[in-house]
């Protein structure tokens, strides 16, 4: 109750502020491209959504999974560093990014959604590949390899959802039963901002840039609802006591990163997977938050370089 009172409480002060601070607006696609598309950016169909991708460099296939909020943008600085040794395939997951909402609700629990990236596996003809997904990527990740271990070469997981928690404070006030229906439409600026605060463990790295660019991308046309949409499916996972089943059985060989000051799936969850996986290799980032792949892309791109090549 005192969430949704200080929410409505901010709602008003942000509602003098103007449509677009307040989140109402919708950016059109054509603006979007212009800015967050470039000549690598490409379209997929799959079941009426158009899923955009990017597919850049040679070597051996690494696909990139981005997490709630974010978008294929998360990876710039891996992809920067790593596009000379290997094939980086990365997609904006349907509700976030120029993908944009799924074409189906059903599309954001996770067996539709193992399924739905099976289906681009299968449309990019790609028998074996190395995967590496951040919080909901790397939930689909885990999940994908647990279902297809003969397609998944290697596994990297980075801050990844995994176990029963308690939700970030985006996602448990804009799934609350009594904001929901206002957050379809609303997703004031002051909180997009806050939410990118929070996952960087660094605050003076996150940018004016980047900030534009999680608030942009959210104002595309149906992601606020798409947003709410997963953060409602996430709200029942996230208590759900099975969520881990699965994960000691995991075959392919694992990294599993983290940075120690995540605010959003925090520290402790590092030592769970620990446990459930003796045999991965662990590396924590000190001083990182919930991104560490964006938020120190030199140091982080270094270990998985030195993991997939076997020297690690």
């Amino acid at each position: 109750m005192k969430k949704i009172i200080l929410f409505l409480l901010a709602f008003m002060i942000t509602a003098t502020m103007g449509c677009t601070h307040l989140g109402m607006t919708t950016i059109p696609m054509e603006r979007l491209k212009m800015k967050y598309a470039d000549q690598q950016s490409k379209i997929i169909q799959i079941d009426d959504m158009n899923i955009h991708y990017k597919d850049e460099g040679q070597g051996p296939v690494l696909i990139l999974l981005h997490g709630v909020c974010a978008s294929l943008h998360t990876w710039d600085g891996w992809v920067a560093r790593l596009k000379d040794h290997y094939r980086i395939i990365r997609l904006d997951i349907p509700g976030f990014g120029l993908t944009g909402p799924a074409s189906d609700k059903s599309y954001y629990n996770i067996d539709k959604a193992v399924h739905l990236f099976d289906q681009i596996v299968e449309e990019k003809k790609l028998d074996r590949f190395f995967i590496a997904g951040n919080s909901l990527g790397g939930y689909i990740a885990w999940k994908y390899a647990l279902q297809y271990p003969e397609k998944v070469e290697k596994l990297i997981l980075i801050d990844s959802v995994g176990f029963p928690q308690d939700m970030p404070g985006i996602i448990s006030l804009a799934s609350n039963p009594v904001i929901r229906p206002f957050a379809r439409y609303i997703m004031p600026r002051w909180m997009i901002d806050m939410s990118v605060n929070q996952v960087f463990g660094d605050k003076s790295k996150v940018t004016p840039e980047l900030k534009d660019r999680y608030f942009d991308l959210m104002m595309r046309e149906g992601n606020k609802g798409g947003a709410v949409d997963v953060f409602t499916e996430f709200r029942k996972q996230s208590k759900d006591k099975n969520l881990a089943a699965g994960i000691k059985d995991l075959k392919p060989p694992t990294l599993v990163m983290w940075g120690t000051k995540d605010q959003w799936i925090p520290f402790k969850y590092f030592e769970n997977w620990k446990k459930e996986l003796p045999m991965a290799k662990f590396i924590q980032y000190e001083g990182a938050g919930h991104t560490p792949m964006e938020e120190m892309p030199d140091e982080t791109a270094r270990d998985v370089d030195l993991f997939l090549s076997g020297k690690l």
